[in-house]
């Protein structure tokens, strides 16, 4: 038997990416309806993965986008400014320039490196992006995210460690300027309703969400969260923090 081929660095990219974009299958990733039709992992001659998208009914609608797993500093992309960046490659398809024919499937390939480089710096985020921002930030509701990765070194004589946990368990859109995410804070059981910001202060769409795993658990640690606690009825939890000044 071959001994088993570690992941390598584009693997572990490719794998990242691959979970962030896999729920456009079903769902949309523009207003025009484009789903993903499929993520090709680069062959040896390609420049980049291709990102293959399709109307979700008509094979023949198909394309695909060759884009960049690095930015222009060799770092990994954040995945709310590649997905940002994506849409904005989309949109301006036809000024990338004439496409090519992929080898192994019969789909047209534009380049869309040189676009999407100069976009992913500053990508044209919509609401809908920083609704999400906090879901990935905050985890999963099928798993507890812990406070910190040192919740190990932190463990007591038994074995299990003392540090405290959240669950996400839902979220609302509020209004234009905020939506709420609901977590269950498990050193207590209580349920409480945090509030961060979509929008900044000029109405324009606002990306702080996603270090909402590094600012509410160092605020409720320190059990400095309590100075944020709104004055508002919700009844779907014990208390509402107001936190966009912080996300």
């Amino acid at each position: 038997m071959n001994p088993a081929v570690g992941r390598t660095p584009r693997d572990v990219l490719l794998e990242s990416l691959l979970g962030r974009l896999r729920e456009f299958v079903a769902s949309p990733l523009t207003p025009g309806s484009q789903v993903l039709r499929g993520l090709l992992p680069p062959a040896e001659r390609d420049r980049g993965p291709r990102v293959v998208l399709w109307d979700g009914q008509d094979l023949g609608t198909s394309y695909a986008l060759e884009i960049p797993l690095l930015d222009d500093d060799g770092e990994e992309i954040p995945h709310d400014h590649f997905i940002a960046a994506l849409r904005a490659c989309i949109a301006q398809r036809a000024a990338l320039g004439p496409p090519f024919p992929d080898e192994a499937f019969a789909v047209p390939v534009f380049d869309a490196r040189p676009h999407f480089l100069s976009t992913v710096d500053a990508p044209p985020l919509t609401l809908a992006d920083a609704v999400y921002l906090p879901l990935l930030s905050l985890g999963p509701a099928s798993e507890p995210a812990p406070v910190s990765d040192d919740v190990e070194e932190e463990a007591d004589g038994d074995g299990e460690g003392d540090g405290a946990e959240w669950r996400l368990l839902g979220f609302m859109v509020v209004d234009e300027r905020y939506a709420r995410y609901y977590v269950r804070w498990t050193e207590t059981g209580e349920v409480w309703g945090l509030d961060f910001c979509m929008r900044d202060e000029a109405g324009t769409v606002d990306s702080r969400g996603g270090t909402a795993d590094m600012i509410f658990p160092a605020l409720a640690s320190s059990h400095d969260l309590e100075r944020f606690q709104r004055p508002v009825s919700d009844i779907r939890c014990q208390a509402v923090y107001d936190l966009t000044a912080w996300c």
